[in-house]
């Protein structure tokens, strides 16, 4: 990654510099705005990852269906010597698996002993092909993604297996039972509770209850599932117990960030890494920068950071947020009788652009001509964006999904005076959109909702 000296310093000279810690915690600076760093995405109380060994069908013929219903994503830890062999999914299963959105992990080449390959000298070489033919396999298998994490055949570890696994890995997870809290002492030995075959369901579901009150994350280990009176793999646990706890969880979803293993590590070393600095432009802009070095050649942190802002000056309002010339989409959230401004940002994606918001761009019936927005909205099969000239000049206008990515452009030459330009909503599916208008003088961006 390039570095722009320059402007590090220049944005050292005019700001505060924070690295961001795991708790959230507020800031106040002489830019008069109030922001922190959510310990997990969305400002959720804790973190909860799924995980599975071993490569047993019912994981995902029983099991994968149950957790697309609630949009969870878990990872499986697979030894690839299994693939495709007796009761084993196959490379094409497995990379469908990955394309929903779930992690492929590795469990190594054949399920050995670490702890013991790594006490002998003899099979140095035997133990460093576990770790790397495993992950090179499932990467020339599954192209959707990078094999970034691994788990430990039998729990069985020590320090020179970690000093190992440190080479190719971002994070591995053990087979001790027990809970990480906000940040693991340890990413390559990650504490991680199983599930027996007899385990209740009662008890299973109070890991969701102490994790929610240790604000910690809270690691599963599952192996194989039973189906009436159909059993696959090691520890079968009925697929209804499965089924009642995916369910719990979803009970607390406002509490609970649901991720693969390899996104949470992400989000908290992260977290632990970035470098933040805010500052003021003028009396109407901000520019904040999420900043961090970790490498980003074998593993790719991509994860957004969710942050909260509050201006100290309650006339000040938010009008619109950039990074890189794209919107991010923003909500006013209630903390403890106080409202924020929410938003997710992935750092080292660009400077961060805040612009407050002109009286105009939230009273439509002004008749201001500074005015610039949209009616109706919500709306049908079309909107009208409306935006005035002092002179003739070329225009953005553009409309972006949720996520940032660009679906429709406008952008033309327009005359001075008052300028209205259609938006097409007949390809958009219901649901909310921005819209970014960018003239010579200014950007705004506001919400489109599309409401059938």
């Amino acid at each position: 990654m390039k570095i722009n000296t320059p402007l590090i310093l220049c944005i050292w000279m005019c700001s505060y510099l924070f690295v961001l810690h795991a708790e959230a915690r507020e800031i106040r600076d002489t830019t008069g705005v109030e922001y922190s760093v959510a310990t997990w995405p969305g400002f959720k109380r804790s973190a909860v990852s799924i995980t599975f060994d071993d490569n047993y069908r019912f994981q995902i013929t029983k099991a994968m269906p149950l957790l697309n219903e609630h949009h969870f994503k878990a990872t499986y830890f697979i030894v690839t010597n299994r693939v495709g062999k007796g009761w084993a999914p196959g490379w094409d299963t497995l990379n469908m698996v990955a394309l929903q959105g779930h992690e492929i992990g590795s469990h190594s080449v054949n399920h050995p002993n670490f702890a013991i390959l790594s006490l002998n000298p003899l099979f140095a070489d035997s133990m460093r092909r576990e770790f790397t033919d495993s992950r090179n396999t499932i990467n020339a298998h599954i192209p959707s993604q990078q094999c970034e994490t691994f788990a430990w055949p039998f729990g069985a570890v020590n320090p020179p297996a970690i000093v190992q696994a440190k080479q190719y890995y971002m994070a591995c997870r053990g087979s001790s039972n027990g809970y990480e809290s906000t940040t693991p002492e340890n990413y390559f030995n990650i504490y991680s509770q199983h599930i027996y075959h007899a385990t209740p369901l009662e008890e299973v579901n109070t890991f969701i209850d102490n994790i929610l009150r240790a604000k910690g994350w809270l690691v599963e280990r599952w192996h194989g599932f039973k189906a009436g009176q159909d059993t696959n793999g090691y520890e079968p646990v009925p697929i209804g117990v499965f089924k009642s706890h995916l369910d719990y969880i979803a009970l607390n979803n406002d509490s609970l960030w649901v991720a693969p293993l390899n996104k949470v590590v992400k989000y908290m070393q992260e977290r632990e890494n970035t470098v933040l600095h805010f500052f003021r432009n003028s009396p109407s802009e901000m520019t904040l920068s999420l900043t961090n070095w970790l490498p980003d050649t074998l593993f790719h942190y991509n994860v957004p950071l969710s942050l909260r802002i509050r201006f100290n000056d309650p006339g000040d309002r938010l009008g619109f947020i950039l990074q890189d010339n794209n919107p991010l989409p923003f909500t006013v959230r209630n903390f403890s009788g106080t409202n924020y401004y929410c938003f997710d940002a992935v750092p080292n994606r660009g400077l961060i652009h805040l612009r407050l918001a002109p009286d105009a761009v939230f009273n439509a019936g002004s008749g201001n001509e500074g005015y610039t927005g949209n009616y109706p909205n919500p709306f049908g099969l079309s909107t009208n964006v409306v935006f005035f000239l002092s002179e003739p000049e070329f225009v953005t206008v553009r409309v972006f999904n949720s996520w940032g990515i660009p679906l429709q452009d406008y952008s033309n030459r327009f005359l001075a005076g008052k300028n209205r330009v259609v938006i097409d909503g007949s390809s958009l599916q219901p649901g909310e959109y921005f819209c970014l208008v960018e003239t010579a003088e200014k950007k705004s961006v506001f919400r489109l909702v599309r409401c059938f």
